[in-house]
């Protein structure tokens, strides 16, 4: 031992001693030790840049998990090493750090040993450690400034790092790698240490750009990348003609649409905003409940991700970039409309991250250019990307129709470069009230949206003194974009070789992954307490029911949804019906009125119109059994062969408006699998062979249960057969489409009022756009040479069928407004 070594390891310990006291890294997973199947195996660990302080941690760790320490000695074949730690990029220089130009000579002699060795194993574990980046809150704004990025921090900046983030610093252990995995016989000892250094710096470097997130210290150079771009040069050629003045006005104009576009990505603004953030959601909400992050985790490690959630708030790009920073994930780009920049909100939105586009890019080839060419830039740098694929928020609080726009650019920019996969993360909001939520029902009853503005932000801050419960954000299944590709062109890489033109197939892919993802997130759903409350009271005349009725209700919808399960990824609230209740009296959504014979519980109809959002939220998951329900509104029994011949024919119609999940050909499995759930629950019974179903006895508790289920999916299916009486009283080829969606819509609004159906969606116009579009997709509806809907006689079936869901008086109601022609024709 030599004299260097004996004053070092006093000096070490004393380090170690303060170290303790005041470091508490967060460690990643939580149990590191369960990466080591085998522990008689050696390991040796690895840091990317190293140093005291970083040895100090990694150490803290190994003691705190019960792992060997990087300070013991390490004995591998034939060799012996004074510390079990490798350090990728030592630095050089006591004043000015820099990494030196030799790589670990403590790799190269392990790397020899194993060169020569007789299949003798070692585990090489990779330690990433973020100082400044743990999940913990942050409390200091001069911590802000002196946390993790891509610099190489010198020995001052470590000592601040040390001292401001010894609490909020992150340990990420890495899966161990086999050094004989990549040392395998008769490779050369040099060639097999460049492949470990080579496979380790990639590591790191992805480990980063998930962590911490691409580098940023050449943004000026992304401007000149994007005006270099050979499409966007081609178009300003185009444009300017063969006049140099008129080239140099166009290059102006492309720079000056790249700064309004591109994010300006500040480190200390995101740590500013985050500590803001959190003292904002703690103030307003209860809690903010995470679902199935692991699978972000796992999917960060070497892809790319677009993040791709519904679309409810304005908070929901707020949230989900709060949620990435905490979990130790990169910020994402987020996709955000041009109305958002408005003075003090769109600086701070750009230095978060966000990136702006204008609503529309028609008759504006090089802004559609320009931004093209920006989104491909940022996707082959390496950030993650997040957007609404619905375009705009949903203001009936089901998914909108997938916009074709963002999901293009970014499968045009991924042909073009394949080489790192891209994978969509549908992410799910789940709110129990909503800032925006009065103007959204105003909105849907035809007042005019508001646009925004500084003055709208600041009188939205006195909401902050309300209670908005929980919020639940649940993390759906990646789609890998590459196989959502090979199901439409198997050959696609041969076929996207030659030329700049977008392959027809294209089109396809982009409609398929609009659906996927739609799915996605309706199959990741978090149903709530007020999403069950809403279930249950919107299906009520006057939106009142006794407390016990009440928690039965809640009860068989709570087991109905653990019986017949929509996904795996859905989940449920572990609340009793009784704290079901309390939570809504507390979130001031219900009221309950005592009464000498059982309480009774109310909704006013202010808080009836806003419920129906949160009903909507989750309506899909109940679409089929609620469907069936519907069925034994107006009778006893029925055929089970029947049942699924009735939910067949509205199938593809519910499938558009709610996005189901469940293939055409599938349906028939799935009715039959929503029957059995019934009966388990005593609502259905099967009699005569078991071929015929029969609800319960008439003023039975189970059969009030099974009526007011089936009273979900009325409102639905009148609007369905609202649509068909009126084509049918004005005869084929008689109307527009734009002439029927209005007469839809002032029919709809007339029934509302006659009849207080208290859902402003009701008389959505896009909902019977929607629908209309689906009769023409089912060929039900054809448009003749005048632009004029035209339709078989099987179009009046649909009256027959309707006869066993929709009672007589809403029918007679429905056929009144299409005058006595239509009458005759469905009464006959």
């Amino acid at each position: 031992m030599n004299i260097a070594s004996l004053l070092f390891r006093p000096l070490y310990w004393f380090a170690g001693r303060i170290f303790s006291t005041w470091a508490r890294p967060a460690v990643q997973p939580e149990k590191p030790a369960e990466l080591l199947s085998d522990p008689g195996v050696p390991v040796c660990y690895v840091l990317e840049t190293g140093g005291l302080a970083d040895t100090l941690a990694l150490e803290r760790v190994c003691r705190l998990h019960g792992l060997p320490l990087p300070t013991e000695s390490l004995s591998f074949s034939g060799i012996r090493e004074g510390a079990r730690v490798i350090i990728l990029r030592r630095m050089s220089g006591f004043v000015f750090r820099r990494p030196r130009s030799q790589g670990s000579r403590r790799l190269r002699r392990i790397v020899n040993a194993a060169s020569g060795a007789d299949n003798n194993e070692l585990l090489l574990i990779p330690v990433a450690i973020y100082w400044g980046r743990s999940r913990s809150k942050e409390s200091s704004w001069l911590k802000m400034l002196f946390a993790e990025n891509w610099d190489v921090a010198g020995r001052t900046r470590k000592l601040f790092l040390t001292l401001l983030q010894g609490r909020n610093t992150l340990l990420r252990f890495s899966e161990p790698l086999p050094l004989q995995s990549v040392i395998h016989s008769g490779l050369p000892a040099e060639i097999g240490y460049r492949k470990v250094s080579r496979i380790l710096r990639v590591h790191f470097r992805q480990r980063r750009i998930a962590t911490v997130g691409p580098d940023l210290s050449h943004r000026r150079t992304l401007t000149n990348a994007i005006l270099q771009n050979r499409n966007v040069q081609r178009i300003i050629a185009q444009e300017a003609g063969e006049k140099g003045e008129k080239v140099e006005a166009k290059t102006r104009e492309a720079r000056k649409y790249t700064r309004e576009i591109a994010a300006h990505i500040s480190y200390p603004t995101v740590r500013v905003l985050e500590r803001v953030l959190g003292w904002v959601w703690n103030r307003i909400y209860d809690g903010i409940i995470l679902n199935h992050v692991e699978r972000l985790h796992e999917v960060a490690k070497d892809r790319e991700i677009v993040y791709v959630p519904c679309h409810r708030s304005h908070f929901d790009y707020l949230l989900l970039s709060y949620i990435l920073i905490q979990e130790g994930l990169s910020l994402p780009h987020v996709a955000a409309g041009i109305n958002l920049n408005i003075p003090v909100v769109g600086p701070l939105l750009r230095r978060a991250g966000a990136f702006f586009l204008r609503r529309s890019f028609r008759g504006n080839r090089l802004y559609a250019t320009v931004f093209n060419a920006y989104l491909h830039e940022i996707l082959i740098h390496g950030h993650s990307i997040e957007y609404f694929v619905e375009g705009g928020r949903s203001r009936t609080g089901r998914l909108l129709t997938p916009k074709a726009g963002m999901l293009a650019m970014t499968i045009n920019s991924y042909l073009q470069d394949p080489r790192r996969p891209i994978v969509f993360i549908p992410v799910y909001f789940g709110y129990e009230k909503l800032i925006e939520g009065g103007a959204f029902i105003n909105e849907l009853g035809g007042s005019e949206k508001r646009s925004e503005s500084l003055f709208g932000l600041i009188r939205s801050i006195k909401s902050l003194r309300e209670n908005f419960g929980k919020v639940y954000v649940n993390v759906g299944e990646p789609i890998e974009v590459e196989s959502v590709i090979e199901q439409v062109k198997p050959n696609w890489r041969q076929a996207t070789e030659n030329g700049d033109e977008r392959p027809p197939w294209v089109n396809e892919v982009i409609d398929k992954l609009g659906d996927h993802i739609m799915s996605g997130i309706n199959s990741a759903a978090a149903v709530t307490p007020i999403s069950l409350l809403a279930m249950v009271l919107l299906s009520t005349p006057k939106q009142a029911i006794g407390v016990l009725e009440l928690h039965r209700q809640l009860q068989m919808y709570l087991d109905l949804l653990a019986r017949f399960r929509y996904s795996p990824s859905i989940t449920l609230p572990e609340w009793s019906p009784d704290q079901i209740v309390k939570h809504g009296v507390e979130l001031g959504v219900i009221s309950i009125a005592e009464h000498p014979l059982g309480d009774v519980v109310n909704m006013s109809e202010h808080d009836a119109v806003l419920m129906t959002y949160f009903r909507n939220n989750v309506l899909h998951l109940f679409s089929i059994p609620a469907s069936i329900a519907c069925c034994f509104i107006q009778g006893r029994e029925i055929e089970h062969s029947e049942l699924q011949r009735l939910v067949r024919l509205i199938y593809p119609f519910m499938k558009n408006e709610l996005r189901l999940q469940w293939s055409y050909a599938d349906i028939d499995d799935v009715t039959t699998e929503a029957i059995e759930s019934l009966i388990d629950l005593d609502i259905l019974q099967r009699v005569r062979r078991k071929k015929i179903l029969v609800r319960p006895p008439a003023g039975s508790a189970k059969a009030y249960q099974l009526l007011m289920l089936g009273q979900s999916m009325v409102s639905m299916l009148q609007r369905f057969y609202l649509v068909i009486a009126l084509l049918v009283n004005n005869g084929s080829g008689s109307l527009s489409r734009p002439t029927l969606e209005k007469l839809c819509q002032q029919s709809a609004q007339r029934l509302s009022m006659i009849y207080g159906l208290h859902s402003p969606d009701f008389f959505d116009r896009a909902l019977f756009q929607n629908f209309i579009a689906e009769l023409r997709e089912q060929k039900v509806l054809r448009r003749n040479s005048a632009g004029l809907l035209e339709f078989d006689d099987d179009i009046t079936q649909i009256g027959e069928d309707a006869r066993l869901v929709l009672g007589e008086e809403i029918r007679h109601s429905i056929l009144s407004l299409t005058f006595a022609d239509a009458a005759e024709t469905f009464e006959e």
